[in-house]
């Protein structure tokens, strides 16, 4: 959306409006869906497949991700990547990772295709709206909940009322977003004959929190790293750290001894991380991988990994944890990303 003008302050408002649908549980519509939204705002400000694919170029991984899904597969873990992003990101970054491609479970964007489809009509509709939007973003007081609800009033009926009686829900029908429901059944899809007592899913945010909730009741580990307050009340444990390889720990415990042995771990960290930062030795199991203890004597103490428990927490020690988690999260991702759902 940079390569548009004015294309972050559009999504800004786009992603508060999904977290706004999806909160409110509207029918057929699924956390993530942003990724459909925005699509013919993308089409009519020129953007195109290409320009998609060099934005996944520039994009980085979270630090030490390629080592654990190393470390995960040389261990014969069945890796799949479940993920909101469209095809040209999702793959990308599986190459890079050296995950299989059919064990990607990604947003399918045909958007080339997609630009041929509107006319004049619908092209003035999509620019007004985008106007309302723009208009809203520059001159609204974010305090003032009225001023959003009339906005997204507008929003809705340019979605659910205006847009499929023209050419742009020929642009919807399309796309299909891997979010909220639709990660559950890419989950299951990925699972196969296995159980899903044995299987651990890793999200952040809230396209992930029904596929975080899916497993954390059926008695698998749900972990929510660098995770928002949309995925840490579905998750049964969090991890905050700008490097993902400390995940490794939980996963190892997680299969030599179960659910128990991860909740044991993360109990331990949480009363003995200050000593955990001043002699990184006392870490449980930290030299099974030369990297990963290198990593733990280097850690300043605020790089250090937070790891808790989630389960059985209120409402205030969420809160507590989910600005620990904040503070990873903008650190990894920006500022300006990591306060999207």
């Amino acid at each position: 959306m940079h390569s548009i003008k004015e294309g972050p302050a559009l999504f800004e408002v786009l992603s508060r409006y999904d977290d706004y649908l999806a909160i409110r549980n509207r029918p057929n519509y699924e956390p993530g869906d942003t990724l459909q939204l925005i699509v013919p705002f993308m089409i009519v400000n020129g953007i195109t497949e290409q320009d998609v694919r060099k934005a996944s170029a520039r994009a980085q991984l979270v630090g030490g991700a390629r080592e654990l899904i190393k470390w995960l597969k040389d261990e014969m873990w069945n890796v799949h990547i479940i993920s909101t992003s469209y095809e040209q990101h999702a793959y990308n970054v599986a190459s890079k990772l050296d995950v299989e491609r059919e064990k990607v479970h990604c947003t399918r964007f045909p958007l080339d295709s997609l630009s041929e489809i509107l006319e004049e009509g619908e092209i003035a509709l999509i620019h007004e709206i985008q106007n309302k939007i723009l208009s809203f973003y520059y001159n609204a007081n974010d305090a003032e909940t009225s001023t959003f609800g009339r906005l997204a009033t507008q929003l809705d009926e340019f979605f659910f009322e205006i847009a499929p009686r023209t050419r742009i829900k020929a642009i919807f029908d399309q796309i299909t977003v891997v979010g909220g429901k639709r990660k559950v059944q890419a989950l299951m899809s990925a699972i196969g004959m296995g159980k899903q007592t044995d299987t651990a899913v890793i999200g952040d945010s809230i396209t992930d929190y029904r596929m975080l909730q899916e497993i954390r009741s059926a008695g698998g580990i749900s972990i929510a790293f660098n995770g928002n307050s949309y995925a840490l009340p579905y998750a049964n444990i969090g991890m905050a750290c700008a490097d993902i390889r400390p995940l490794y720990l939980v996963l190892t415990a997680f299969r030599e001894g179960g659910l128990k042995s991860a909740f044991d771990l993360a109990t331990l960290w949480e009363v003995e991380c200050r000593e955990f930062v001043r002699d990184p030795r006392l870490v449980p199991n930290h030299a099974l991988r030369p990297e990963l203890a290198r990593f733990f004597a280097n850690a300043h103490d605020k790089e250090f990994p937070r790891l808790s428990v989630l389960n059985k927490r209120n409402k205030e020690q969420l809160q507590q944890i989910a600005a620990i988690h904040a503070k990873f999260r903008s650190l990894i991702r920006g500022q300006e990303t990591a306060q999207l759902g």
